[in-house]
């Protein structure tokens, strides 16, 4: 797909997407030129998470690290909500009950139910 109808497909400018590229938080297209850029759905994926992120008000380079952070250990999935652990921390050293409260905040914020 080309550039203009991934923003459409994603709901915004071109130029957004521009700057997403620039900043290395999606990958350029395939192919460039006039009628010849090659976006394709991983590239609506990783739009969809970093606006979904983003509206949860997370800085652009935050959004960055995080959405490079792909080698994490996925411990649970279940009602499309996925929780990872960096591989270098040590289970033991994880406060459970600080990191429930703050996947809360976050699904609460992330679904408006602030």
């Amino acid at each position: 797909m080309t550039l203009a109808e991934l923003a459409d497909r994603l709901g915004i400018p071109p130029r957004q997407i521009r700057f997403m590229i620039a900043e290395g938080i999606l990958p350029p297209a395939a192919r460039t030129g006039r009628s010849a850029d090659a976006y394709d759905e991983s590239h609506v994926t990783m739009g969809q998470r970093y606006l979904a992120l983003h509206r949860m008000g997370m800085k652009p380079g935050s959004i960055k690290v995080l959405m490079a952070f792909d080698d994490a250990v996925p411990i649970l999935q279940g009602h499309g909500v996925e929780l990872r652990i960096d591989p270098q921390i040590p289970p033991e050293e994880l406060d459970v009950e600080v990191v429930l409260a703050a996947v809360g905040a976050a699904l609460r914020a992330y679904t408006n139910r602030g």
